[in-house]
């Protein structure tokens, strides 16, 4: 969240329940309060953030789970190669893949100097390799692409169809793939907000120098 990991760790050494708190998950030896311990914390949470959907139903054997269109696009899905790249439990956010093997999008969607995971491997195979977006929930997280330039669902769609398939989709199968998408939509957890620990006169204060 724009901080430092010697940041992160002070502010939580400064509060005394967070101390108690990671003790208490992760044992009194050592340097309990720790950037590695704090981001075991998060991920413990955000593994229990799932969202349940008709085709996880259907996966599990619930034939009733999905309508007959969305039974069709995820024919088309399949037969297309989509999975290929949108695959395992999050259907997608796991591999790094090409944006444009086929076609580059415009530079609207992709701009040139975007480079990817190029900028960060120096690798050219990752020259416009980005992680593949998870398609759960993906009807409810418009808009898309790396600008923010597409918000139509179909459309995108399409547009992955002609990029990273290297054809176009007919009209129904489009229809067929974001009726598909619609069975990825999942029930949001409820969320319980804690009552979060009380900051004290050594918590480091915001630092609001822009740093360059």
């Amino acid at each position: 969240m724009a901080n430092t990991p010697e940041a992160v760790v002070e502010t939580l050494n400064s509060m005394p329940q967070y101390v108690e708190m990671f003790e208490a998950a992760f044992g009194k030896d050592g340097d309990v309060v720790s950037f590695d311990n704090m981001a075991r914390a998060i991920e413990t949470f955000e593994a229990t953030l799932i969202t349940p959907a008709p085709f996880d139903a259907f996966l599990n054997g619930d034939e009733m789970a999905l309508t007959e269109i969305e039974k069709t696009g995820l024919k088309v899905f399949l037969d297309k190669g989509c999975a290929s790249c949108h695959s395992g439990v999050g259907v997608g956010g796991s591999g790094y893949y090409v944006f444009g093997i086929y076609e580059k999008p415009s530079e609207e969607v992709l701009p040139v100097a975007d480079v990817g995971r190029f900028a960060v491997t120096g690798d050219e195979d990752d020259k416009y390799a980005f992680r593949t977006q998870t398609l759960r929930n993906i009807a409810l997280t418009a808009p898309y692409f790396h600008t923010g330039k597409v918000w139509d669902l179909k459309e995108a769609v399409k547009l992955m169809s002609t990029t990273e398939l290297g054809e176009e989709l007919s009209e129904p199968e489009a229809d067929q793939i974001v009726a598909f998408l619609g069975s990825l939509t999942g029930k949001i957890p409820a969320i319980i907000v804690p009552q979060l620990p009380a900051e004290t006169a050594t918590t480091p204060r915001p630092d609001l120098e822009i740093h360059n």
